[in-house]
């Protein structure tokens, strides 16, 4: 029986990769910061923040004028605000593209694969002043999976009101071919399904159709090097099958014929390479926690994360890249203790 993989896993890595520099884009807010520092200190301070008394005057200033230490506080901390303020002022601000897309994906423990290809259009909003208004945009999306099991078409808006927050809204219409481990039906919300289970239920697979929608919120913040991204789903399911409980692949999980499944996958990335543009290598560990509402189900993750783009652009392919996770079961009713994996490659093309 060929196993699937719902592109699901996958495109978390691909928003990921995507949205990850558009509000945390590579300025020179360091430079200005020692920049500042450095004019702070010419104005009497030390890079460290303290007053730098020359050494002629130290024996005469046994205690220190608390106006004058305010002041320069002061004014260092206007010389940070403004060299900050600065160096976001001069990004420019996001673009406004029509891209096409195509990722592959694979996983183990369950087993499977997929092909999804995309288009997307997204209106970019000029920056302001503030850091938090940075990489601003309004996207909408389409896109097609396909595997010899069920094919499944996505719709969706996505929405960075301000930089540290991504929202996005997700249809998604499911076709079920009734082969090759789709729409599998068990028993009750206590049962097995685990990998020899889903191998017993082989010829029992259901065609028909699926419904997904999906609300996902990303939190997301940058301090230097250090990536930070949390990404819940709330994902409600609508099958056309009969009563009964099913296994839902993307997740992992049972699910009800009417069923909601929440899920939060949050990672530290740490950014190990930067080349030009978007070219990138980041890694770091995540968590990730799954919960089936009406099954009770909950699946608990630990996990390593990485994604690498080596170059901006590849030929005529923009934003080549290579995404993997890899990890161990926690928590879990069938797998605990197992290894899983999830790997994927993809390109987009702006037009």
């Amino acid at each position: 029986m060929t196993t699937l993989l719902v592109p699901g896993q996958g495109s978390q890595f691909v928003r990921m990769g995507r949205g990850l520099f558009d509000a945390f884009e590579h300025d020179d807010r360091a430079s200005a910061a020692t920049a500042a520092l450095q004019v702070a200190a010419r104005a009497g301070f030390r890079v460290d923040g303290k007053p730098a008394i020359p050494r002629s005057r130290k024996a005469r200033l046994k205690t220190s004028n608390s106006a004058e230490t305010a002041l320069r506080l002061l004014v260092l901390g206007a010389t940070l605000a403004a060299s900050f303020t600065g160096a976001v002022a001069r990004a420019e601000p996001a673009a406004t593209r029509t891209t096409l897309s195509v990722d592959a994906f694979a996983r183990a423990a369950p087993d499977g694969a997929m092909l999804v290809t995309g288009v997307l259009r997204r209106w970019g909003v000029e920056n302001g002043d503030s850091a938090i208004l940075r990489g601003r945009y309004l996207e909408l999306g389409a896109s097609m999976g396909a595997n010899p099991a069920y094919t499944q078409a996505a719709a969706r808006v996505e929405w960075v009101p301000l930089a540290p927050l991504q929202l996005r809204a997700q249809y998604d219409l499911y076709g079920f071919f009734g082969a090759n481990g789709a729409l599998l039906r068990f028993p009750s919300a206590s049962s097995r399904f685990g990998s020899d289970e889903i191998k017993a239920a082989d010829g029992s697979e259901k065609s028909g159709l699926g419904q997904r929608l999906l609300l996902s919120p990303v939190l997301r913040a940058r301090v230097g090097p250090i990536v930070l991204r949390s990404q819940t789903d709330l994902a409600w399911f609508a099958l056309s099958s009969s009563a009964g409980w099913f296994y839902e692949w993307e997740y992992d999980t049972l699910v009800a014929r009417r069923d909601l499944v929440v899920s939060n996958r949050s990672t530290v990335l740490f950014e190990l390479w930067r080349g030009a543009g978007e070219a990138t290598l980041l890694a770091g560990p995540g968590y990730e926690v799954t919960h089936a509402a009406r099954a009770d189900i909950t699946r608990q993750r630990a996990e390593g994360v990485l994604f690498w783009s080596p170059a901006d652009e590849l030929g005529f392919l923009a934003r080549p890249r290579l995404f993997a996770i890899g990890g161990v079961n926690v928590v879990d009713r069938n797998r605990r203790g197992d290894p899983f994996a999830v790997v994927g490659l993809g390109a987009d093309l702006d037009l």
